[in-house]
């Protein structure tokens, strides 16, 4: 599913729930961050904990005409952003994003849903853009969490497709069926939410057969990630 949002109503949503000062102003260092920001594309996901309220990804930022990326203000309670690349208006950065806040991770949280969250983009309009997969009964759960936080512009579902350059694309269904099963339900957490015989049991398998999956399709993965090396 891919749920379009108005990020600045979801931040206003968020300013007027804020209990504390400082966490109005966190929120309000997030709307500066913003305001020169044309749109951000992730490039790779390298890490999302919202447990931790932590998220690591490479982005490709595009700034507004007259910004530079000189005029981002990111504040060292949001975290770090290192520019790896220029081209025109556009940087590839590194950005390592952390919520410390104990209002702002509890509405974290709440998207810790049983999806698969594979990426969000900040596209002009203040319209940002999240996708993410699951079942019907679980994507109707973000659609309504979505709403509450602001208008939301445009959904659409489709089936889950997994194109001849993507990772996935080199397993065996039943191992990619697994391994994402495995990522939703917290196996590859840490700690762990859930063990392999727990695992075994939610899919209505061994647990051997679940191991024997499991690792094959990450060898596989491993493999075709160090193709060269």
């Amino acid at each position: 599913m891919i749920i379009e949002v108005c990020l600045k109503d979801m931040l206003k949503g968020l300013l007027m729930d804020a209990p504390a000062t400082g966490t109005r102003d966190l929120i309000q260092a997030m709307e500066r961050f913003m305001d020169g920001i044309e749109s951000i594309k992730p490039v790779e996901m390298l890490k999302v904990d919202l447990e931790r309220g932590e998220k690591v990804v490479v982005a490709d930022i595009t700034m507004k005409e007259g910004y530079t990326i000189d005029d981002i203000e990111f504040s060292e309670i949001l975290g770090s952003i290192e520019v790896l690349k220029t081209k025109g208006r556009t940087h590839t950065c590194f950005v390592w994003y952390v919520v410390q806040d104990g209002f702002l991770r509890q509405k974290m949280h709440e998207f810790a849903l049983d999806v698969i969250w594979t990426s969000s983009t900040y596209k002009p309009h203040n319209v940002i853009a999240y996708t993410c997969i699951g079942d019907a009964e679980n994507l109707n759960k973000v659609l309504r969490l979505m709403s509450t936080y602001g208008e939301v512009r445009n959904v659409i579902f489709e089936e889950a497709t997994f194109s001849e350059n993507h990772l996935l694309s080199q397993l065996t269904p039943r191992q990619r069926d697994l391994l994402i099963a495995a990522n939703r339900y917290g196996y590859y957490m840490y700690p762990r939410k859930i063990n392999s015989q727990q695992l075994a049991e939610k899919l209505g398998i061994s647990k051997a057969t679940a191991i024997e999956h499991l690792r094959k399709a990450e060898a596989r993965l491993i493999s075709t990630l160090l193709t060269g090396y």
